[in-house]
C-alpha cells in the first residue's frame, strides 16, 4: 500500500466552498483503479490548511493510472482554483510498528475471524 500525503493551503475565505467541492469530487477519485480510501484533515492552528491522505494499492495506480486519466483532469479542474500555493505531495510506504492502533485493530479482526471459524 502507498500513502499519498498532500498538504493543501486554501485561499483565504474559500474554505467552505473548498470543503463542499471536495465532497462532490470524492466520487471521481474513489472510482480510480487502485484507490483504497482517503481522509481529509483540517489544521487546528491554521484554518486554511488541510492534509489529504489517499491510500493507493500501488504507486503506479496513482502516478500512471490517476495522473494520466480524464478523471484526474476533472478532479484537478474542480479543486485547483482553491489552492494557494500548489499542494506539496509526497508518497510513503508503511513501516509496521508494534503498538499502533492499526496493528491492534488488525489483530482484533484476526481474532474475531478465528472466533467465527470455531463457532
Amino acid at each position: 500500500m502507498i500513502l499519498e500525503a498532500a498538504t493543501l493551503y486554501i485561499k483565504p475565505g474559500a474554505i467552505n466552498d473548498f470543503e463542499s467541492v471536495f465532497r462532490s469530487a470524492y466520487g471521481i477519485i474513489s472510482k480510480m483503479q487502485g484507490y483504497l480510501g482517503h481522509e481529509l484533515y483540517k489544521c487546528i492552528e491554521n484554518k486554511d490548511e488541510y492534509i489529504l491522505l489517499i491510500r493507493w494499492n500501488a504507486i503506479h495506480d496513482r502516478s500512471i493510472g490517476l495522473r494520466h486519466s480524464p478523471e484526474y483532469k476533472e478532479w484537478n479542474a474542480l479543486l485547483q482554483p482553491f489552492y494557494d500555493p500548489q499542494p506539496e505531495v509526497k508518497h510513503y510506504i508503511d513501516i509496521p510498528v508494534e503498538g499502533r492502533e492499526y496493528e491492534r485493530e488488525k489483530r482484533m479482526n484476526k481474532d474475531d475471524l478465528a472466533d467465527e471459524l470455531t463457532e
